[in-house]
């Protein structure tokens, strides 16, 4: 899933890819207008991407993976190919894989009724206290961020001992069940209202979803802790060369 600030940096680099035996896929996910913090109406003068207004619109987070993977017809070409469940990962995180003994899981569970919705999380350090984490609230699983805890809570959602674990954001979905509840406009998304400040000076609000909030939408939903290997985010240059050095060795799991 690109936005619309990627789509074509990301066409071009796949060009290299079309002798290959594997098929890419791409699609867009949807373009809000961004609200301005003092009048709340849209910073867009016009719905053009050019100019003045090239800054006036933003790509809604990841929970709009739903509807824009429905809206772009892949959703339905998957099913109709027999393709049962999607694997979702962040493309920083090199350590996201398809895992077998989890897609075993999946397709054969022990107590026979299947997961529409798994979510890899992982035991968390110092250095994930940002991290998302899994709570159980009136028999449903739900994701909790950072950016929905009172500033009053924060330091104990940061708490290592009482939140032990963090979403991966390595996500197992139902394709039949992503449909299913698309079609009954049933996905049920917490708002993340996330303020910005844009080069101008003029303060903005997003308001975006996280992909993971949908975990209670869906119907036997299940948190898999997984090894630390499996989260392995690169954010920067130096984080792409420590992994690609002599000094950096992966564990095979």
């Amino acid at each position: 899933m690109n936005s619309f600030n990627t789509d074509e940096d990301t066409k071009k680099i796949l060009q290299k890819y079309n002798h290959c035996r594997v098929k890419i896929y791409t699609f867009n996910q949807s373009r809000y207008p961004r609200i301005n913090k003092e009048s709340l109406l849209p910073v867009a003068k016009d719905v053009s991407y050019s100019g003045e207004n090239t800054e006036a619109w933003y790509p809604p987070g990841h929970g709009d993976i739903y509807a824009s993977f429905y809206n772009s017809g892949l959703l339905d070409t998957f099913i109709g190919e027999g393709k049962e469940y999607i694997f979702v990962s962040n493309i920083d995180n090199l350590g996201a894989t398809v895992d077998l003994y989890i897609l075993n899981h999946l397709m054969n569970p022990p107590n026979g009724k299947r997961c529409e919705f798994v979510m890899e999380v992982t035991n968390k350090t110092r250095a994930d206290v940002k991290g998302g984490t899994l709570t159980q609230y009136e028999g449903k699983l739900r994701l909790v961020e950072i950016a929905q805890v009172p500033k009053a809570h924060v330091d104990e959602f940061k708490s290592v001992s009482k939140f032990k674990i963090f979403n991966t954001n390595n996500l197992w979905i139902s394709l039949a069940a992503v449909k299913r509840l698309q079609e009954q406009n049933a996905i049920d998304m917490e708002i993340i209202v996330n303020a910005k400040t844009l080069d101008g000076g003029l303060n903005v609000i997003q308001l975006e979803t996280a992909v993971g909030a949908a975990i209670k939408s869906f119907e036997n939903s299940l948190g898999i802790n997984v090894p630390r290997s499996r989260f392995l985010p690169v954010k920067t240059t130096s984080d792409l060369l420590l992994v690609m050095s002599s000094l950096y060795k992966k564990k095979k799991s």
